[in-house]
């Protein structure tokens, strides 16, 4: 028997909220481009501005062998065909709390200089910002993973099964 559509949908946005809810994630960032655009240029716009931050937090070496910032994009197009963004981000050994070391309002207006609109914040809730970015995956959108958000490192969904 195969599963409906908008249940299996249903079934696969649960389970990577389920995942993703097990990390804590720092920030909460929605981006949009100024004009029309390719959701791979939206993308791009924002790994540039990830190298940014963690050359500032973390030094440049560091962010050039394994830039430890982890992230998850959901991507989906507006009814008008540009894309939009929504990231949940994670900054390992920072506290975003203290200002002398990263200041939202500061990254919030230089992302947001290179066109587009930028809206960075702490997460009020940690489950409802991870339903909020997974439901691109029952909207046609996409999910884009960073290269160091390790699937063993946030608990048992991923875990290989042991015989």
């Amino acid at each position: 028997m195969t599963l409906p559509l908008v249940l299996r949908t249903d079934l696969q946005r649960q389970a990577w909220t389920d995942w993703l809810s097990q990390r804590p994630w720092d920030l909460f960032l929605t981006l949009t481009s100024e004009g029309r655009t390719h959701p791979e240029a939206l993308h791009k716009r924002w790994c540039w501005y990830r190298n940014q931050i963690s050359t500032e937090l973390y030094g440049r070496s560091r962010t050039r062998k394994r830039n430890p910032i982890e992230y998850v994009a959901g991507i989906e197009r507006h009814k008008s065909w540009n894309p939009h963004s929504h990231l949940l981000i994670r900054l390992p050994g920072v506290n975003v709390d203290d200002r002398d070391r990263f200041s939202i309002a500061d990254w919030q207006k230089r992302i947001s200089a290179t066109g587009g609109w930028c809206w960075l914040s702490r997460p009020r809730d940690q489950a409802d910002v991870t339903s909020y970015v997974t439901k691109y995956v029952t909207k046609d959108g996409e999910l884009v993973l960073s290269a160091n958000l390790e699937p063993s490192a946030a608990g048992p969904l991923f875990q290989p099964a042991t015989a």
